[in-house]
């Protein structure tokens, strides 16, 4: 075997056990949302859980943390009866990363950075930003907080996933006002 035939196999192998571990991500947000939402079972939640959370191919599925939050903030919007296609809080802060990687960030888009931080990993980012005056998201967002909510809205816009709808067991959708204890779908 060559060189390269070895790296292509580690490298699939390794890929494969990353999807695994998201799969697991998965199913641990799921378990988490249906109980915050007083879902026992195989309700609502765990029947359009996987198909709304499966792995895509950007930085979302490669690092847990931004993974958990995108999963969360899909399974409670589908919990709360809310549209699922808008871009997570997660999706964007991936985005903003990798343009990140390629030239640096402009003032607004960097508070942006920053506001979704916050929103996403507000424990994380209490441990950041909390104790320094070297970044105050406060007055970053007094600057340019106009001109991140623009690219705020922008972003989420462009990002929208048309096809990211749940697809349940049931043919129907949630009631009215989402979900609750052990609903059915319609």
């Amino acid at each position: 075997m060559t060189t390269a035939t070895v790296e292509s196999i580690c490298q699939a192998l390794a890929e494969t056990t990353s999807l695994f571990a998201v799969f697991d991500w998965a199913e641990e947000e799921i378990e988490k949302a249906q109980h915050r939402h007083g879902e026992t079972g195989r309700g609502p939640i765990w029947r359009a859980g996987f198909t709304l959370v499966r792995p895509t191919l950007d930085r979302t599925y490669t690092c847990e943390m931004l993974y958990r939050s995108h999963a969360a903030e899909l399974l409670d919007r589908f919990a709360r009866g809310e549209d699922t296609r808008p871009a997570t809080t997660a999706e964007m802060i991936a985005a903003l990363l990798e343009t990140a990687l390629k030239a640096p960030l402009a003032p607004s888009a960097f508070c942006l950075y920053m506001r979704l931080f916050i929103r996403a990993f507000p424990q994380t980012a209490l441990s950041l930003f909390g104790d320094t005056d070297a970044l105050d998201p406060a007055a970053y967002e007094s600057v340019h907080g106009a001109r991140a909510d623009e690219h705020e809205a922008e972003l989420r816009r462009a990002l929208t996933r048309s096809a990211r709808t749940p697809k349940t067991a049931g043919t129907g959708t949630l009631p009215e006002g989402g979900c609750g204890g052990g609903e059915q779908l319609c």
